[in-house]
């Protein structure tokens, strides 16, 4: 009977590891898109960020070249990739709202 709580112990401290494994990587697959870019107003306004980090997505589906989402998203949106980026997506009527929401998520940026 020892044996097999023994063995039982094992597999619940095993499933428990594994759990804690898979979560830790789920949280930080979910999080590294808010805490590595280089947008310090990112946290509270998420909303904002989605919306506008979404011309990038779209435009790596366009291109269908990884580098793309990297340099739309550099200074916080606010270079040249981002620009052709709404051109392609065809999102140039919706630039002065996007302008609007880059400057909140940037605000706090040295």
């Amino acid at each position: 009977m020892v044996d097999q709580q023994g063995l039982s112990l094992k597999r619940f401290l095993y499933v428990a590891v594994m759990v804690a494994l898979f979560g830790l990587q789920f949280v930080d697959q979910t999080s590294a898109r808010f805490l590595d870019d280089e947008c310090r107003g990112v946290m509270g306004n998420r909303d904002l960020y989605e919306k506008v980090a979404r011309v990038c997505d779209d435009c790596v589906n366009i291109f269908r070249n990884s580098n793309v989402g990297p340099k739309c998203r550099t200074n916080c949106f606010y270079n040249e990739d981002f620009l052709w980026c709404v051109i392609a997506t065809q999102r140039k009527n919706d630039l002065d709202q996007m302008n609007r929401s880059m400057s909140i998520l940037r605000a706090g940026r040295k």
